[in-house]
């Protein structure tokens, strides 16, 4: 029966026998001839123009002595370009192209990088690309201030109640974003475990918020109990005007 099987088999049969039993030259003679062709192929496709998306790293310069972002700053950047094939190979290897610099003023808020600092710090980055579109018009950039505190250290509410702390050191420095030093309390708490030891000073751990830093990650204590409950203040005796 002459089924689809068998006419593919006699039309893979006709095309193979020509080369069957021939010489190693020849077949390094096609191999020769299928590699220069594809080659040949491919160059041409490379000198053709083509639209494409490419992933562009970013490198931003700003006040970074004086000012934080709150957000962190992306470290690339998806982008529309258009170009030559063979520019447009290059930068998906990243042969001979760098970071797009973008420069924004980092004054305390949230703002957005102008289109044209945008447009700008990419085209120079992709020199004899056309850039179509970027994913950062919508990009929100936060910045703040930096700011430092000095606070004194103290016991949680709950702890304050049973128990004097003495702190080594006494007090600890923090910088970071200043409206997020500026919410620290004052005196900055410290949290002890309740299986501490009373009788000898012990060292423990300073948690700070993210972004914030303390010029000290660990402090001494020595735990005191209280032999009377805390007073919020003097109390005064009324007294009576005289005339």
């Amino acid at each position: 029966m002459d089924g689809p099987l068998n006419r593919a088999g006699r039309l893979v049969s006709w095309f193979v026998r020509p080369f069957a039993g021939q010489e190693p030259s020849f077949y390094r003679a096609i191999t020769a001839c299928l590699l220069a062709a594809g080659v040949f192929w491919q160059m041409n496709a490379l000198n053709k123009t083509y639209t494409t998306r490419l992933n562009l790293p970013l490198a931003w310069h700003y006040d970074s002595v004086h000012y934080v972002p709150l957000r962190p700053l992306p470290e690339a950047l998806p982008v529309s370009v258009t170009g030559q094939g063979w520019r447009l190979l290059r930068a998906n290897l990243g042969w001979g192209t760098h970071p797009a610099d973008l420069r924004p003023v980092p004054l305390p808020g949230t703002r957005y990088l102008p289109a044209d600092a945008w447009r700008r710090g990419l085209q120079l980055a992709l020199e004899g690309l056309q850039v179509n579109e970027w994913a950062g018009d919508t990009l929100r950039l936060t910045f703040d201030r930096y700011a430092t505190r000095r606070l004194a250290l103290g016991l949680p509410s709950d702890s304050a109640r049973r128990y004097m702390a003495q702190f080594a050191p006494a007090t600890v420095t923090f910088r970071g974003p200043a409206s997020l030093v500026n919410a620290l309390p004052d005196p900055y708490p410290v949290a002890v475990n309740s299986n501490d030891s009373r009788d000898e000073e012990i060292e423990i751990p300073l948690h700070t918020p993210a972004r914030i830093r303390a010029s000290a990650s660990v402090v001494r204590l020595r735990l005191l109990p209280r032999t009377s409950p805390p007073t919020r203040g003097r109390h005064r005796r009324s007294t009576s005007p005289t005339h």
